[in-house]
């Protein structure tokens, strides 16, 4: 098949240029040592760290920076408790609203039975008790003995009680509240569900204020605290870092090189593809194999001697050489405009 035969897609048997000119396919291409900060460069401004400060994971950064990025993250969790507060407010004040507009109901539902329906049942009612009085005169009238009879069985013994007598009925005041509850409970579903109902025939519109749909109502329980940890950004899962757990990193510069740093036991001279280490308690910064040789044996740092456990060792090893990634940061990524 010839080279550039209409039907041949293969990308190996393209050219570079013919590559690079191509509208599909993958592009792979070699990241560049550029892509990679240096092993003493800080995370944030990607400069040469400057009074350099390590997290407790090991990340390198000016120390200005990191307060800076700590001091932002503090007036951040500010702002959004302000704004959390000022929602949980504004709930509570939606909450009064709703319970002041079922009373309001009940008030209004109490009044029109009072006035509409009681004022025309009035007239039924005295002719009821007129009528009512004249039967209870006669069964009085016709039957005397059973009168007698029940008032001597009331006399003779105290446990029955006689058909004259009312049962007291008390409400305790938790009982009365609760009852309270359920009305405006009730009162507040029914203004609801009537609201739904009114705005059920309109159509939802996003153009116009009053169509515009609403989403449903968040509880004040279900408002997430929000969490006053800052947070250390050097990785894609970020991890708790604070003032007083900042390391004070000590590089020993080169004596003939003061832009380079070397291992203060081997003098070795530290770039990207040097495994090293800093002491927790003192700062110092050493490379992996005499950490082996030298500090995990004594428990002890070379430089300062001072008493240095292996939680105490923080590995600060650099994301890579250039022609290996050592980060899962190190990704190119090319956007597009969709459907252009």
């Amino acid at each position: 098949m010839p080279r550039h035969s209409k039907n041949n897609t293969a990308s190996s048997v393209f050219t570079y240029h013919e590559t690079k000119s191509l509208d599909y396919g993958t592009k792979k291409q070699r990241i560049g040592r550029d892509s990679f900060r240096e092993y003493n460069a800080c995370f944030l401004c990607l400069q040469t760290a400057r009074d350099p400060v390590a997290c407790p994971e090991g990340h390198l950064a000016c120390r200005e920076c990191m307060y800076e990025s700590i001091l932002q993250q503090k007036q951040n969790i500010k702002r959004e408790q302000r704004l959390m507060e000022q929602k949980v407010r504004d709930l509570e004040n939606l909450k009064a609203r709703e319970t002041e507009e079922a009373k309001q109901a009940l008030l209004d539902d109490f009044e029109k039975t009072q006035t509409s329906m009681l004022g025309r049942r009035a007239p039924r009612a005295a002719a009821t008790t007129t009528t009512s009085t004249s039967t209870t005169e006669n069964s009085i009238n016709s039957s005397p003995s059973s009168a007698q009879k029940n008032g001597t069985e009331s006399g003779s013994g105290n446990t029955t009680p006689s058909a004259g007598t009312k049962r007291k009925f008390e409400l305790t005041e938790d009982a009365v509240k609760e009852a309270a509850d359920k009305e405006l409970d009730k009162a507040s579903k029914r203004l609801a569900e009537e609201k739904a109902r009114a705005s059920a025939p309109k159509l939802s519109s996003f153009w116009l204020p009053s169509l515009t749909p609403e989403a449903e109502k968040q509880l004040k329980d279900e408002i997430k605290p929000i969490s006053t940890q800052t947070m250390c950004l050097a990785t894609k899962t970020p991890h708790p870092v604070s003032l007083k757990s900042l390391i004070e990193v000590k590089f020993q510069q080169e004596e003939g090189n003061k832009s380079k740093c070397q291992c203060p036991a081997c003098l070795k001279t530290l770039n990207n593809s040097v495994k090293f280490s800093v002491m927790r308690n003192c700062g110092h910064v050493i490379c992996n194999t005499c950490v082996d040789m030298f500090v995990k044996k004594s428990k002890r740092c070379y430089v300062c001697e001072k008493k240095t456990k292996s939680k105490d060792i923080v590995d600060m090893s650099a994301e890579g050489t250039g022609f290996a990634s050592g980060s899962s940061m190190a990704m190119a990524t090319k956007w597009d405009v969709a459907f252009q």
